[in-house]
């Protein structure tokens, strides 16, 4: 009877280090990461997207300051408008990119919070359960 009890323990010992008893955490491990990799790219296009846009206003302004002018007045007059215009265009393209900061930050610590309160009541979970087969375990085996 005492080998049968030592044998069960053993088993119920080696059973702790099954990788299909933890394959829930390496699920949620793994769907955080595509989660987080999915929020990195959404904002990496977001921010891509703003510099082109502001990249190409940009040289759109540049092509307008450089044209020819008629009157020698005319070119003062154009200088000014594209100082004014990329300004404008600096303080719009400053504001995406802080939009877009906000959004990630926000995306970000939401994430992290519910990630992190998961995967701990799922550790604490499997934590709990190794205590009770240990105990369980000692127990046959004394």
């Amino acid at each position: 009877m005492a080998k049968q009890n030592t044998k069960s323990a053993t088993n119920d010992l080696q059973s702790l280090f099954d990788p299909k008893g933890y394959e829930d955490i390496f699920k949620t491990l793994t769907s955080a990461n595509e989660r987080m990799t999915s929020i990195f790219i959404d904002t990496a296009t977001k921010s891509t997207d703003i510099a082109a846009e502001t990249a190409k206003e940009a040289l759109s302004n540049l092509r307008e300051v450089t044209a020819v002018r008629d009157e020698q007045a005319d070119y003062g007059k154009a200088y000014s408008d594209f100082v004014q215009k990329q300004a404008d265009l600096f303080m719009r393209a400053t504001k995406s990119f802080g939009g877009v900061t906000q959004e990630f930050s926000t995306e970000t610590t939401e994430f992290a919070s519910k990630t992190g309160e998961e995967l701990s009541g799922k550790v604490t979970a499997k934590a709990n359960e190794a205590t009770d087969t240990v105990k369980d375990a000692a127990k046959k085996a004394a």
